[in-house]
């Protein structure tokens, strides 16, 4: 089910254990040659293959494409909020899903910035939903590591706007990726100390805002990972359907 396709009294009609896919994304710079809707084009799309597969079980919103982007913050047409903000935006998404009484929110996110948020959203909705009428999920929109890694060519491909991001969307829009602009790239020398953790702007991090290398992306492998993660994803949602947690 789409909800914004929806009417209200269609809503109100779905059964209450249905899992709610909340996609949440970003709008930023992907390096040179992917647009800076590129999480949002790929959450979206993995999110509609999901309700192709299973309709029944599954209620997709829109994307929440404003997310923590802060990092990448110096490259124009980046649109992030704060955390703060981003944080009270995702609360107030599953608080509205919560009132109208669906009891499986899962949040499939596509951008590595929301990860923090995200995992202290989880820790907010635990302390306030403490009488269990509700279960609360997150996963990542891709699928797993050896899923892709059979699938692309290079395992270190995925970084932002590398051969993963690439391979997406030239098969979901290729007529937004600049494909004489791309160029591998990747963190600078000097900015790790391992062991240790540490958080940097992608200006500071990289030479033009990408990690990995996009050049051996191409659309027949976009639409492979999109439907490997499309799949992982719906087998994660019918899991989740199937889950009483509470009793």
């Amino acid at each position: 089910m789409l909800l914004s396709e929806m009417t209200s009294p269609e809503i109100a009609a779905l059964p209450r254990d249905i899992v709610v896919l909340i996609p949440v994304a970003s709008c930023e710079q992907h390096s040179l040659h992917l647009p800076v809707w590129t999480d949002s084009f790929i959450g979206q799309d993995v999110a509609r293959r999901v309700h192709e597969k299973i309709p029944g079980d599954v209620l997709v919103l829109p994307v929440q494409w404003l997310g923590y982007s802060q990092h990448h913050s110096r490259y124009p047409g980046t649109v992030s909020a704060v955390s703060a903000t981003h944080l009270d935006l995702m609360l107030d998404m599953v608080d509205s899903m919560v009132r109208h009484g669906f009891r499986k929110i899962l949040l499939q996110n596509s951008h590595g910035g929301n990860g923090a948020g995200i995992q202290v959203l989880l820790q907010r909705l635990m302390e306030k939903y403490q009488k269990d009428e509700a279960e609360f999920y997150t996963r990542w929109a891709w699928a797993g590591g050896d899923a892709l890694n059979s699938i692309r060519t290079l395992s270190n491909g995925s970084g932002h706007a590398g051969e993963t991001e690439t391979a997406m969307m030239l098969s979901i829009r290729p007529d937004l990726v600049r494909t004489d602009e791309l160029d591998a790239d990747g963190e600078k020398e000097g900015m790790r100390v391992p062991g240790v953790a540490s958080y940097h702007r992608f200006d500071q991090r990289t030479a033009h805002g990408g990690v990995g290398d996009p050049r051996p992306a191409t659309a027949q492998m976009g639409e492979q990972l999109l439907e490997a993660s499309a799949a992982e994803v719906a087998e994660g949602v019918l899991a989740i359907r199937q889950l009483r947690p509470f009793g």
